[in-house]
């Protein structure tokens, strides 16, 4: 396919889209999906365990995803809101997305050759610059091109594509990091990202133009984007602090099972832990999978906001039903067959079943967030907005990593709880409690009439 055919209507929004279309609007979600959850659930603990050693990892892994998320925080609305404004041959979204990626491989590779954990964390913060340069923009992209009465439709298919790269990353990337080692898990991230951006940048049309003019200096940017008034996107502001909330518990639990694992069910082993834990992320996301397109067509009939609240609040029951998962709670018969298919002890197989609840809720989630945020922001500035969203994306990471991280390595130095090593039942508590706060927080949400 070439630049000068594009699938899409040479003006934005002028007519409903294909389904084809939708597809191939949302396959640079499957990277990102794929980058960020083999990098957070298995590469990078992996690797933070083997450089800074079991006492220390939950510190170190805090620390790590801190420092580099801030720029996440930071600069994903700035580059949205400059891409709002940018005018060029090219367009206004597609030289970030390319730029952006260009970067991603680079950092990459410098994370697959890192020595030390402060090597590390250096290539960490820069990888989250130049991803966030890029997803920004591509987020003000899909606005652009979606009429609004398809955006349900269009988040169900940004939901299926996030969960596809999810469930890659964690089955696809976690055999090849248990086979092969690091350096291969994270080439095939390179790899998927340069695809797909290719594929986005070539038939995806950028064609709208900017309403206001560039920014005059980075300063100029800076004020300009975060000089939000909530009181008038009030809406904007509980959605955000929903979604905030409700992945923090979701992240938290995805950060924190690689370790779990690890500490529960194969002590020292770190392969058996490795394929562990991409079965039960990988069932997970399967069931989110099964989930999403259902719920996406559903919100579309009783309002976005009630599945964001049912889906929290499944999440919430399932993060509480892990912490149990050491007892024998379900029937051998239930059980034993697929700690039999994979080859893991009894009760690590039993952790997988009972996490997969957490897959329905999460599925859920992801089926309307796309969709819920276009609902309720302004449609000129859907760079500046999508980068607005990221702030509960990536500051869900940082909040959720920051907190679990020591409280892990305090309490399990203490006395064990419910059998366990004492920090789990403490920090999956707190997930629990994040999303259950977050779907609460929802109902807060007006939405407009469909």
């Amino acid at each position: 396919m070439s630049a000068s055919a594009p699938l899409l209507p040479r003006t934005a929004v002028a007519r409903r889209v294909s389904h084809h279309e939708l597809a191939l609007m949302s396959l640079y979600w499957i990277a990102i999906g794929y980058l960020w959850s083999s990098l957070g659930a298995l590469i990078l603990p992996d690797l933070v365990q083997h450089l800074v050693g079991r006492p220390h990892k939950g510190a170190a892994i805090s620390i790590l995803e801190a420092i580099g998320t801030i720029m996440a925080v930071v600069w994903q609305p700035m580059a949205g809101a400059i891409s709002d404004r940018w005018v060029s041959p090219f367009g206004r979204r597609r030289p970030f997305i390319v730029a952006g990626t260009v970067g991603d491989v680079i950092f990459l590779a410098g994370l697959a050759l890192s020595g030390s954990y402060w090597v590390l964390v250096i290539f960490y913060f820069l990888l989250q610059t130049a991803s966030n340069t890029a997803q920004g923009p591509y987020q003000g992209l899909l606005p652009d091109v979606v009429p609004h009465e398809q955006r349900g439709e269009a988040s169900g298919y940004y939901g299926v594509a996030n969960l596809v790269g999810i469930l890659a990353g964690t089955v696809g990337a976690g055999i090849l990091l248990h086979n092969y080692g690091p350096s291969v898990a994270i080439a095939s991230i390179a790899v998927l990202l340069t695809v797909t951006m290719l594929v986005t940048v070539i038939t995806v049309p950028d064609l709208v133009k900017p309403t206001r003019s560039q920014f005059e200096s980075p300063w100029h940017a800076f004020v300009d984007t975060f000089t939000l008034d909530l009181r008038r996107y009030r809406d904007f502001g509980w959605l955000m602090a929903s979604r905030l909330l409700i992945l923090m518990g979701i992240v938290g639990l995805q950060s924190f099972a690689f370790f779990y694992f690890s500490d529960v069910f194969f002590p020292n082993d770190r392969k058996e832990t490795t394929v562990a834990t991409s079965i039960l992320l990988g069932l997970v996301v399967l069931v989110g999978l099964i989930v999403t397109w259902p719920a996406a067509k559903l919100s579309d009939r009783i309002g976005r906001r009630w599945i964001v609240f049912a889906g929290g609040m499944i999440g919430a029951a399932a993060t509480v039903a892990i912490v149990f998962s050491h007892y024998q709670l379900l029937p051998t018969g239930a059980v034993q067959p697929l700690a039999g298919a994979v080859h893991v002890p009894f009760l690590a197989a039993q952790a997988v079943l009972l996490g997969l609840a957490l897959g329905v809720g999460f599925g859920a989630f992801l089926s309307v967030d796309w969709a819920f945020i276009t609902d309720v922001i302004p449609p000129g500035e859907a760079g500046r907005f999508m980068g607005f969203s990221n702030i509960a994306t990536a500051g869900s990471g940082i909040i959720a990593r920051l907190c679990a991280g020591w409280l892990l390595d305090y309490f399990n130095g203490g006395p064990r709880i419910l059998g366990l090593p004492g920090g789990y039942p403490v920090i999956f508590a707190i997930f629990a409690a994040w999303m259950i706060a977050g779907s609460f927080l929802v109902l807060k949400v007006r939405e407009s009439s469909r």
